[in-house]
């Protein structure tokens, strides 16, 4: 069985299991339509569940964490498990106002380093909508390798949207970052 963290630590952030607590954080900066322009339509409803959802699902199903900038809670970021196939995917979300300061590529980096060795999984891969440059990024910056591109793949905002997929292997992540 895996056991939740009391909190995780990098050099500026302080990640916590997400809390009911965090869902007007949540609602705050997912209602913007800026930040959810490459997202389906978010309402204080959707995004309540979200938040109940992560904080109801097994820890070994849905390991989401709060991120906690300077004190404040800014952001989350998750792992969506699955465990008989050793793989899980990330997804990650910052408010606005802290987009830029690094954050995101922080808080990743140590959520894939608790996936591989707190989790031992194998795999690792995230995905975004094409036109998300600055998602793609992350990925990027995580040294995840593009595996696919899905064509008109989801919906969102009413309109048909491709999908990128990115990747890394535990093996490959090991050799980058030991």
């Amino acid at each position: 069985m895996i056991e939740k963290p009391k909190f995780l630590e990098t050099e500026r952030l302080r990640l916590r299991p997400i809390q009911l607590s965090d869902i007007p954080v949540v609602q705050k900066y997912s209602l913007d339509p800026e930040w959810h322009r490459f997202l389906d339509f978010h309402t204080f409803e959707s995004v309540e569940d979200f938040v109940q959802k992560a904080v109801n699902s097994p820890w070994s199903e849905h390991a989401r964490f709060s991120i906690l900038f300077e004190g404040t809670m800014v952001g989350s970021v998750g792992l969506y498990i699955e465990l008989k196939e050793k793989r899980a995917e990330i997804g990650y979300s910052l408010s606005k106002e802290y987009w830029g300061l690094g954050i995101i590529p922080e808080a990743v980096l140590r959520v894939i380093n608790y996936g591989f060795q707190d989790l031992e999984l194998e795999k690792i891969f995230a995905q975004t909508d094409l036109r998300n440059l600055p998602s793609q990024s992350v990925m990027k910056k995580m040294k995840m390798t593009q595996e696919a591109l899905f064509r008109k793949h989801s919906i969102a905002q009413n309109k048909r949207r491709d999908i990128v997929y990115y990747s890394i292997l535990k093996s490959e992540w090991e050799k980058n970052n030991i």
